[in-house]
C-alpha cells in the first residue's frame, strides 16, 4: 500500500497521546454528543405529538412507534458509549485503525510508537482535512 491520505494522517494523530489531539478529541466527541441530544429531542418531540394527536394517519402513527423505540435503542447505545472509559475506547479506536490500514493493503501497519506516551508531545500537527477543506486553519 502506498502512502496514507492527508485525512489518514491527521486520524492516526487524533488518536495519539499529543496534548492537542486529546483537547481535539475532546472537543469533537462533545459536538457529538450535543449533535446526538438535538437529533433525540426533535425526534422526541414528534413522537411526543403523534402520540397525543389520535387523529393521525395510521401510517404517521406507526412511524412514530418505530420511532420511540429507535429512540430507546438509541439511547442504550449513547449510554454504553458514554459509559466506556477514555483510554479503553483510545485502545480500541487505535486497533480498529490497525485492521483497517491492515485491511487496505498495509499489512505490517502498527500504531506508531511515536505518537504514544510523553514523546507524542513532540510530534508535529498533521493538517486537518476538514479544516483545509472549510478554509480554515488546524488546531
Amino acid at each position: 500500500m502506498g502512502r496514507m491520505s492527508a485525512a489518514d494522517r491527521f486520524y492516526e494523530w487524533l488518536l495519539s497521546d499529543h496534548p492537542e489531539a486529546a483537547a481535539e478529541r475532546a472537543r469533537r466527541r462533545a459536538a457529538h454528543l450535543a449533535y446526538e441530544a438535538r437529533g433525540r429531542e426533535v425526534l422526541s418531540r414528534f413522537v411526543a405529538r403523534t402520540q397525543a394527536n389520535r387523529g393521525a394517519p395510521e401510517t404517521v402513527q406507526r412511524l412514530a412507534e418505530t420511532a420511540g423505540w429507535l429512540l430507546g435503542r438509541q439511547a442504550d447505545r449513547l449510554a454504553a458509549e458514554v459509559a466506556e472509559p477514555e483510554p479503553e475506547r483510545l485502545a480500541r479506536e487505535r486497533r480498529d485503525l490497525e485492521t483497517s490500514r491492515r485491511v487496505q493493503g498495509a499489512h505490517g501497519y502498527r500504531y506508531p510508537a511515536r505518537y504514544l506516551g510523553a514523546r507524542a508531545a513532540r510530534q508535529p500537527i498533521p493538517p486537518d482535512p476538514d479544516r483545509l477543506a472549510a478554509g480554515q486553519e488546524s488546531p
